[in-house]
């Protein structure tokens, strides 16, 4: 770390141009003393050598070129601070998920519309996740480690919630636990499911998170009309069935989810409505909101150095407006 080290060392080629800006000041500075010669206007007051005003110009192009690039030497300690705020995202996984009615089914649409906003956000939001079915799980914590995030959301199934069945009551109040007291106007909950409610607590859950002003967005996957439940074993493709016998089918349920939202002043989206309806999600109502500012410690980095090519190329440049100019000049 204490190798001497330029910014912008990409410029240095720059200094092949000193040779012959050297030749052409040298030139320029002979020229005006034998012009001032020959038409008779030369003072009494010693002229400087047109040698050494030219090597002391170059001089000051080179070390005005040398600060430019921002040279660096040693380490120095900054504090670092984000600004954002905390996102936890609500991911179904239960086997309605699986019905093929968004493409290439909802839960990989679900996944594919995470990692589409996740790079908005490693300039500093948190991201924590919770995956839910007829039970709730935090599958990551919040942290700014946006790409570990992206590795973890790639493990997600319908396995990892061994519970079948939708809860949205109890994935909420999971993601309620992840929220700071103090911190509610800085925290956003995002659903992301078919929105058959089956445990019934939805919107009592959302109730609650508003009395703490919490904010729930949600996006929902699948039609209105429904759709068969496609399960892969063996190489094989069958539909979900139950205890029936009938085949189950699933549907959107996109009243509930919109009245959920609205009971937690958030804004509900369907994804076949749009190509990436979290992101705009995201860019509508996420980012406008209040941020707040992250502790993130401590980083080290190189010092800067300019200092030492600024203050020869000052003093250069004050002898150089002393001596250029005699008192008739």
């Amino acid at each position: 770390m204490n190798e001497l080290e330029f910014s912008r060392a990409q410029w240095w080629p720059l200094l092949l141009a000193l040779p012959p800006l050297f030749v052409l000041l040298l030139a320029a500075l002979r020229k005006a003393i034998a012009a001032a010669r020959r038409y008779g206007a030369m003072s009494r007051d010693s002229v400087p050598s047109p040698v050494l005003r030219a090597l002391r110009l170059s001089a000051i192009a080179l070390l005005g070129l040398v600060c430019w690039m921002d040279p660096r030497f040693g380490e120095e300690s900054l504090p670092i601070g984000r600004l954002g705020l905390d996102l936890v995202f609500c991911l179904d996984t239960s086997r309605s998920m699986l019905a093929a009615d968004v493409e290439p089914d909802r839960l990989s649409r679900a996944k594919s519309d995470i990692r589409a906003v996740l790079p908005l956000l490693a300039g500093g939001d948190r991201a924590g996740l919770v995956v839910f079915a007829g039970e709730a799980r935090l599958w990551i914590p919040l942290t700014h480690d946006i790409p570990s995030f992206g590795r973890l959301l790639d493990e997600v199934d319908t396995s990892v919630v061994p519970v079948g069945g939708t809860d949205l009551g109890k994935a909420l109040k999971k993601a309620r636990e992840l929220a700071q007291p103090d911190e509610a106007a800085t925290t956003v909950f995002v659903l992301l499911t078919d929105g058959e409610d089956l445990g019934g607590k939805g919107k009592e859950e959302a109730r609650a998170i508003s009395e703490d002003k919490i904010c729930v967005h949600a996006v929902g996957y699948g039609s209105v009309l429904g759709s068969k439940i496609t399960l892969s074993k063996g190489g094989e493709q069958s539909f979900l069935r139950g205890k029936d016998g009938q085949d189950v089918v699933s549907k959107l349920d996109s009243e509930g989810l919109r009245e959920m939202c609205g009971v937690a002043g958030g804004e509900f989206v369907r994804a076949d409505a749009m190509a990436l309806p979290l992101r705009q999600l995201y860019e509508k109502r996420i980012v406008p909101m209040q941020k707040r500012t992250f502790e993130a410690g401590q980083e080290t980095a190189k010092q800067a150095r300019y200092q030492w090519a600024l203050l020869p190329m000052l003093v250069l440049l004050l002898y150089e407006m002393a001596v250029a100019k005699g008192s008739r000049r």
